[in-house]
């Protein structure tokens, strides 16, 4: 599906999507968990979709906002997750509890996307980690997982991390995860832990040690998924550089490290005021500034924050670049395209991203979507401010995280046809 997007500046209120980094914790969680847990307003997108499914190969049950756990068991020997990074790196270290041959799937950028953080450590304590193909999926996999201490490198995905950590509390003894500096999305690993500890399970974390205690289970909760601050970003950029916008459905205290998005605005010169009367987040257009912002953290909110770069006075330098390479497209490639079809300097020296920005950016483009979600909705915001139509290649890329995203595009005053 492509899209031909024509230049219109946003405005209105948007209710935020789902939290999807919270929806997969939760899901996890509730799975692991004997009886029945009640988990409202998951999101509904490809990528929970392979969670679910990946689920019941473990044993889970689900009908609607309702999961009912058990001992996790092998129901089914192949798992396909679809290409969810989340789905692959959070159920590996479970399907070693079953003690069963088990082989995952995947589909696109997710079949060449790094396992080696698993395979390393899997292989040196004998468990089976085999690939099929030379650093692709399929991987089959078989248990059991055993207790003890991990080391993993504090730079890689924390999805290594959180697998590990749904999975160790089940075994009989203590383990514990030795995090080698520097550390980075530690927001990711806490929020993994504060699911763990509404589920019932303690874990400790302390000076970039995990310490988990063995012999642990799940208790079933009732919960509610809160608002996704890494999707709300993309209208947060498009209040500030068109018309305003109201978002509600944000957790001002909320856990999730991309709520950063907030105080970078802010420090740019975006006006974003909170209403804690009724919850919401005001953004009102404004002239923003170049900055230096580190995406070591917060690698999910490079490509919309390179827009608003490109759309702010003076030059913006980006560094914490290289996890931006590993994602579902190499994002920093693919964001250097867009804003070069922009028509906006970005140039790249050794680890540091350098944006030049300008009042508007270059339109009658036409853009790839790289396969990557984020990427299309960048591209879909810089649109507001381009001088002629935006074209999208495979647009329909959104449906892995925010399937409503060109519904409340258009809802906002957005045009576009589609092709």
């Amino acid at each position: 599906m492509n899209i031909t997007i024509q230049p219109k500046h946003l405005s209105g209120d948007v209710k935020a999507s789902s939290s999807k980094s919270y929806s997969h914790r939760y899901i996890i969680a509730a799975s692991l968990a004997k009886g029945k847990s009640r988990i409202k307003n998951v999101l509904d997108s490809d990528d929970l979709i392979a969670t679910k499914d990946a689920l019941r190969a473990l044993g889970a049950q689900f009908d609607e906002s309702d999961v009912v756990g058990t001992s996790v068991r092998c129901v089914r020997k192949n798992i396909l997750c679809k290409e969810s990074g989340s789905t692959l790196r959070f159920l590996i270290p479970l399907a070693l509890i079953t003690e069963k041959e088990m082989t995952f799937h995947g589909e696109g950028g997710l079949i060449k996307r790094p396992l080696s953080i698993y395979e390393d450590i899997f292989k040196e304590k004998g468990i089976l980690f085999k690939r099929i193909s030379k650093d692709s999926l399929p991987v089959v996999v078989k248990g059991p997982l055993i207790p003890g201490t991990y080391q993993i490198k504090g730079n890689v995905s924390s999805q290594f991390i959180s697998g590990l950590l749904f999975a160790l509390p089940l075994l009989k003894e203590d383990s514990k995860i030795v995090l080698l500096p520097p550390v980075e999305s530690v927001d990711y690993i806490i929020m993994t832990i504060d699911v763990l500890n509404k589920f019932g399970v303690k874990v400790n974390y302390e000076n970039q040690i995990i310490d988990i205690p063995g012999n642990q289970s799940y208790h079933s909760a009732e919960l509610c998924v809160e608002g996704d601050f890494s999707q709300a970003a993309f209208w947060m950029v498009a209040g500030t550089i068109g018309h305003p916008i109201k978002l509600y459905g944000l957790d001002q205290k909320s856990l999730q490290g991309d709520k950063k998005i907030v105080d970078l605005i802010i420090s740019m010169g975006g006006l974003i005021k909170f209403d804690e009367a009724y919850g919401t987040y005001q953004i009102d257009p404004s002239t923003t500034k170049g900055i230096s912002i580190d995406l070591s953290q917060i690698p999910d909110l490079g490509p919309i924050l390179m827009i608003l770069a490109a759309l702010s006075d003076g030059k913006s330098t980006f560094t914490g670049i290289e996890r931006l390479k590993i994602k579902e497209s190499n994002r920093l490639n693919a964001m250097i395209d867009v804003l070069h079809k922009y028509g906006v300097h970005a140039a790249l020296d050794e680890d540091t991203l350098h944006i030049k920005g300008q009042s508007e950016l270059r339109g009658n483009q036409v853009f790839s979507s790289h396969g990557d979600h984020r990427i299309a909705m960048a591209i879909a915001i810089g649109a507001i401010r381009a001088r002629g139509s935006v074209t999208i290649q495979d647009a329909e890329v959104v449906k892995k995280s925010y399937p409503d995203f060109f519904q409340i595009y258009e809802k906002l005053g957005g045009i576009f046809d589609v092709n």
